[in-house]
């Protein structure tokens, strides 16, 4: 519950390398999410090439973060052979929350960018690694160790909170 509780965005990282071991603990974290009928859609890009960083950092408004980021990683989702095709989004999220939370475990810095539904931004990824088109780009997350604090919000709220009825 601490990693939950304690999680922020990072937007600024310090220029020091994630090692190869984070980036599979992640990636495991990643895969233990649950799917619907244990149909695990996705892949992952790990992204440590400065030039792709870079041009993932244009892929949206808020995808600026990135450029400072050792490593991105782009979550993938792909259609073939799903028994639920309707899912693959909540399956991709869960695999994203999890990336989120172990990072904060390993005193990683994380953001959370979309790119899927937006048509702009799955052409961009699509095409800076020229994926079929039965792989949607999900959203990016750029990793590394946090040059500050981020900015961790409570959103607690008992209000929000019904028992029985709503």
């Amino acid at each position: 519950m601490d990693e939950i509780m304690k999680r922020g965005n990072t937007r600024k990282f310090k220029d020091q390398p994630v090692g190869d071991e984070e980036i599979q603990q992640l990636l495991r974290a990643a895969m233990q999410a649950r799917t619907a009928g244990n149909q695990t859609p996705w892949h992952f890009i790990v992204v440590r090439n400065e030039a792709l960083i870079k041009a993932l950092a244009h892929n949206s408004m808020t995808a600026g973060p990135i450029r400072k980021a050792p490593v991105a990683l782009v979550l993938l989702g792909d259609s073939r052979g799903l028994t639920f095709p309707e899912s693959w989004t909540m399956d991709l999220a869960a695999a994203a929350e999890n990336i989120l939370i172990e990072a904060e475990h390993l005193g990683l810095g994380t953001l959370w960018i979309s790119v899927y539904p937006h048509e702009d931004r799955i052409r961009h990824i699509r095409s800076l690694f020229e994926m079929p088109l039965e792989v949607t780009p999900f959203c990016i997350i750029p990793v590394g160790y946090p040059a500050d604090r981020p900015i961790r919000l409570n959103h607690f709220d008992a209000s929000r909170i019904h028992y029985d009825a709503f």
